[in-house]
């Protein structure tokens, strides 16, 4: 288990994470969610050691960094994807796949059934020079995967593919939680993240303001596109996203604001949950609620 308790990291005596506290166990997949510049990438280093953090204690299967015999321990059982800055361009996908394997993977793995498996077997014996974007980021993806550590940490994973390869991987992701790897992952496609995460955190202003949990019971919630009408007596919630919505919470409630609607004439609503992009634009865009 990785557990992390009041981490705090500060560039310039500016706080980029603030007393940050939460767990990842095993065989399970945490997203972690954030504008640009907000402290994924920090916090994902801190966890490798890459950082030091000003307070705060990060413990993975109970050990810590605090000698280089423990940090070696700890880099045994967990591992960053490689950015694809850290490829050679001179050695082909091949050999960085058995570089790989070689230097972390403590059981066996198939490095060709990875490769067949991330459809990468038409092009993995050729330089890395020549790869676009997409197949080096399948490459660094591999790389990690036969590596085969019980902790996995991905940045931007989904970074420069397309559809077909982001359900590719998707998928992976999902066989590796049901093998036991506790993945976090810092991602901006949340459609995505959604299919796969079981928990998610919202960081701002560096700490952790919300935890989605994917399995709790969800706000029921009648949406439609904002309109000039005034709902007296109604709370209506209104996203930057152009959506507005009611909360529901039982059947008569439901029929209430459907009737609500329609004797208005809006016609144009739907319903369902508060999903990760409704949830996204509540905690970093502006929002106002009128009673």
């Amino acid at each position: 288990m990785i557990s992390v308790e009041n981490l705090s990291v500060q560039f310039d005596g500016k706080k980029v994470l603030n007393q940050i506290s939460f767990q990842v166990k095993t065989g399970e997949i945490i997203g972690l969610v954030a504008p640009n510049g907000t402290g994924k990438s920090t916090l994902l280093n801190a966890l490798m050691n890459y950082i030091n953090p000003h307070h705060g204690i990060i413990e993975i299967n109970q050990l810590r960094y605090q000698t280089s015999q423990s940090e070696k321990k700890i880099h045994e059982l967990i591992t960053m994807m490689p950015d694809q800055s850290d490829l050679y361009g001179f050695l082909t996908g091949y050999e960085h796949l058995k570089m790989y394997s070689q230097m972390w993977s403590k059981t066996s793995i198939s490095i060709d059934g990875v490769v067949n498996q991330l459809q990468m077997a038409h092009y993995v014996h050729q330089k890395v020079g020549k790869y676009s974007l997409g197949m080096r980021q399948r490459l660094c993806f591999a790389m990690q995967i036969v590596a085969n550590t019980p902790y996995m940490l991905m940045d931007e994973v989904m970074n420069g593919l397309d559809p077909t390869n982001i359900s590719l991987l998707s998928t992976i992701l999902e066989q590796k939680r049901c093998e036991g790897k506790a993945i976090m992952i810092a991602s901006h496609l949340l459609e995505n993240l959604e299919l796969y995460a079981n928990r998610v955190f919202f960081l701002k202003e560096g700490q952790i303001i919300k935890e989605y949990q994917q399995d709790a019971p969800k706000q029921r919630v009648v949406k439609f596109k904002n309109t000039d009408f005034e709902f007296k007596h109604h709370s209506v919630y209104h996203l930057p996203n152009e959506i507005s919505y009611f909360e529901v919470n039982t059947s008569e409630e439901l029929e209430k604001y459907i009737s609500l609607l329609t004797s208005n004439g809006i016609t144009d609503f739907s319903v369902g949950i508060i999903d990760l992009s409704d949830l996204y634009a509540y905690y970093f865009e502006e929002k106002k609620v009128e009673e």
